[in-house]
């Protein structure tokens, strides 16, 4: 093979080793690599922002080694595990250094700092001299080794706090959800159930597709013997934007459209029915009034305002006053 010839073959692995990361908002992430998931979603992640795997003859069982730029500072070394039961992501630590003269430990730990901070926000100060922050979905730590000669090491430890799957997270749930019981549901099930990675554990999807970062792009759902094909969409902040159901037996399709508030919470839910002709024949508008919620900031009582139009009758309108009980995995 001429040198041309490798020099497409690399350009185009590069392209394909780009292709496979997506960036996830609901996560932490260290330089928009998601941290979270599968080997075979974390590796290619981590690989497009340039860090290689290294073999590790001692490496123990759900650890995985690497090495790349961090941020610009060459030769960082990352370490990532994975939970012993889900085999997901739990945890990563990568290490700069060690430096020999306090002059350049001292640069690059300012500059570091500063990139992060500039990312996530101010770190706050911990009695053992570290520096940590605690988003939505993760956990960061900053900490300084002194080593015997005098050297110095900087670490930062990420701590994957966020469901991989976000089936509660396209419900508006946040957090590691188990159950949820609803009082007078509408367009929803009384009672739902998670597993420890976000997965609805519903026998009604079937044939479900996620993407490379937990997020369901298609399912089938089958009522009175016919088969509904399900497509789901995504805004740019990782929230349910619109789902369309096509029923493969008569044609009808119901397109629902998700509006959210800044603070990540569904507060509208638009449906509207289309027959074989792409006449519209329904539409129901439900918006949310979210009167409390829960330590984890989920709803647990709302008034949901309904207006609902069917096909040559007048529009109505209700109020319904919704309650739930919601426990999660990681609850004492």
């Amino acid at each position: 093979m001429n040198r041309i010839a490798l020099l497409v073959v690399s350009f185009m692995t590069s392209l394909m080793v780009c292709a496979q990361a997506i960036y996830d908002p609901k996560c932490i992430t260290m330089m928009d690599a998601p941290l979270e998931g599968t080997d075979s979603a974390f590796i290619p992640a981590l690989k497009s922002v340039g860090f290689v795997p290294v073999e590790n003859d001692d490496e123990e069982e759900g650890t995985y080694h690497f090495t790349g730029d961090f941020y610009g500072i060459k030769d960082a070394r990352l370490e990532v595990t994975v939970n012993d039961k889900t085999k997901l992501l739990s945890e990563a630590t990568v290490t700069c250094g060690p430096y020999r003269t306090r002059e350049l430990y001292e640069r690059n730990q300012k500059y570091l700092l500063g990139k992060l901070q500039r990312e996530w926000g101010n770190f706050k100060a911990k009695g053992d001299g570290s520096l940590y922050i605690l988003t939505e979905y993760g956990y960061i730590r900053q900490s300084v080794t002194l080593h015997e000669n005098g050297a110095h090491s900087i670490s930062y430890y990420y701590l994957n706090m966020a469901p991989y799957y976000k089936d509660a997270s396209n419900m508006g749930l946040k957090g590691f959800v188990q159950e949820v019981i609803t009082e007078n549901p509408v367009a929803e099930n009384p009672i739902e159930h998670f597993d420890e990675t976000g997965k609805i554990e519903s026998a009604e999807l079937t044939e479900r597709k996620y993407n490379q970062v937990g997020y369901l792009i298609s399912a089938t759902t089958t009522e009175g013997g016919e088969k509904k094909l399900i497509a789901y969409e995504y805004n740019d902040e990782g929230n349910l934007k619109r789902t369309i159901q096509t029923n493969t037996v008569s044609g009808l399709k119901l397109v629902t459209e998700y509006k959210w508030n800044d603070d990540g919470e569904m507060v509208q839910q638009s449906q509207k029915a289309f027959d074989k002709t792409n006449e519209c024949i329904m539409s129901v508008t439900m918006k949310y009034d979210i009167q409390e919620r829960d330590d984890n900031d989920n709803w647990t009582k709302t008034n949901l305002h309904i207006t609902n139009w069917l096909k040559g009758q007048r529009a109505q309108t209700m109020e319904v006053v919704q309650t739930r009980t919601i426990s999660y995995w990681d609850e004492d």
